[in-house]
């Protein structure tokens, strides 16, 4: 018998998107190295929410599966060890860089019972598996390969596991990059606070996207899908990233917040770069007591003396405050010159710039990229829109790209539902990012949603307007 759930997860993620769309959009001054929201955007292969199914009612699965309710049930009546394949057309088979994100579901009511699915490639390696019990969610980035004719034990993926509540929807989230053969991989709860289920990057012996397999591993329980989204990301790398050596310097926004991986990690695993972060949290661009975190010119002086290919930088979210709240030091005014001796560095302004030519002094040859800050309900509003304007006039004046997350995404913390959605202060019992965060520290899907886009292409095509 088909079983559907309510889709919790799935509607409250349109709700999300519907909001960010709404956000205020405010592009500050046009630049050298920023680039438009629609040069940002992936272009979309395949989308599907199963409402009023575009394909097949069957999503090209022979068998077991078929939609209802607007959701794609899955293994429907399938025997245990047996397969049902979608196969992608050769158009896809082609793409090297590809984002998958869809919604999921189990209806297995017992643990001794298993059902999943796994992305392969023309030769069956594995691309990427999720499968479940009723208490256990599992997935997986190796294991053996396989024709997708059965589903045996001894073909099952190796699987890494995690206790879940079988009852809720989950988003799967993934990058593949065939040219570098790296999976970036998140999987969370579908709510409006989603929860980090699991998320890692990791080395793939797939070499293109060639088939959906639904498994039914053993017993019985149909398993759905919805908002099935398939795009070739903007800008991808390529491989054209790979070995390049990355040094970054910022605040907790680069550094994690107690998480280890901010979006710099982020872009460094999908793109194998190799990266050295010098970013202390609470860090301030202007004169801060160092108490509060130091200065980042601080952590440009102790960096090593070799350069680096690529220079990547944040500030002004803990500058906010201390110029706003605390009064600690003044904004400052934008001039002409570029002798460091005419910086005023008790201001904000001076500071910046003094840590951008401390940058090109050391390191002559490195390029360099700043990343500004989402909209942030967590700071005076004025204060960030006027900071956002010196920061881009001095980018422009000494020649910096500018990665511009404020700019050229939707991403706006004064909504409140995108505060909730994609922010977080602490981690859960696992030791990933939470959400209903206050508005300042990106969590992950917030990082792969915004940030990692955003970056990776100043860091591609550097001089795009």
């Amino acid at each position: 018998m088909r079983s559907s759930k309510i889709r919790t997860g799935p509607r409250t993620r349109r709700r999300t998107t519907a909001l960010a769309t709404a956000a205020l959009f405010l592009t500050g001054l046009a630049l050298p190295g920023t680039a438009s929201a629609t040069d940002l955007t992936p272009v979309t292969l395949i989308s599907e929410n199963f409402d009023d199914p575009t394909e097949s009612a069957d999503f090209g699965f022979p068998i077991g599966a078929g939609s209802s309710d607007g959701v794609l049930n899955l293994t429907d009546g399938m025997r245990s060890y047996t397969t049902s394949v979608k196969r992608f057309p050769s158009s896809i088979r082609e793409e090297k860089t590809l984002g998958l994100r869809f919604d999921w579901s189990t209806a297995i009511a017992s643990s001794a019972m298993k059902t999943g699915l796994e992305l392969r490639d023309d030769d069956g390696h594995l691309v990427f598996a999720i499968a479940s019990t009723a208490t256990e969610l599992r997935y997986a980035v190796t294991g053996p390969d396989s024709t997708s004719a059965s589903a045996e034990d001894d073909l099952n993926p190796v699987w890494n596991r995690t206790a879940f509540d079988s009852s809720k929807w989950f988003t799967v989230d993934l990058h593949m990059d065939f040219s570098v053969g790296t999976l970036q991989y998140a999987i969370t709860t579908g709510e409006a606070a989603p929860r980090v289920m699991a998320s890692g990057t990791g080395d793939i012996t797939g070499t293109n996207l060639a088939k959906f397999v639904a498994c039914n591993y053993y017993g019985t329980g149909t398993q759905s899908i919805d908002n099935f989204r398939l795009s070739r990301p903007a800008h991808s790398a390529k491989g054209s990233l790979v070995g390049t050596s990355l040094y970054a310097f910022g605040d907790s926004i680069v550094q994690g917040n107690g998480y280890a991986r901010g979006f710099v990690d982020f872009v460094a695993e999908r793109e194998r770069i190799s990266l050295t972060k010098y970013s202390r949290n609470g860090a301030t661009l202007g004169p801060a007591p160092d108490a509060h975190g130091g200065q980042i010119i601080s952590q440009v002086r102790r960096a090593v003396a070799q350069a680096p290919d690529v220079i990547v930088f944040d500030g002004g979210t803990n500058d906010a405050l201390e110029i706003h709240d605390n009064q600690t030091y003044e904004i400052g005014q934008v001039d002409d010159s570029l002798d460091p001796a005419d910086l005023d560095t008790s201001t904000y302004t001076g500071a910046l710039e003094a840590t951008i030519h401390a940058m090109k002094e050391k390191w002559p040859t490195a390029r360099i990229v700043y990343v500004t800050t989402h909209k942030l309900v967590s700071r005076d509003w004025q204060t960030q829109l006027t900071l956002r304007e010196v920061t881009l006039r001095v980018a422009e004046k000494w020649g910096v790209t500018v990665a511009d997350v404020f700019g050229d995404t939707t991403l706006d913390t004064r909504i409140d539902a995108q505060r909730v959605a994609y922010t977080f202060n602490g981690r859960d019992a696992n030791g990933f990012p939470t959400s209903n965060g206050s508005g300042t520290h990106p969590n992950i899907t917030a990082i792969t949603e915004f940030y990692v886009p955003v970056l990776t292409a100043r860091l591609v095509r550097p001089d795009d307007r």
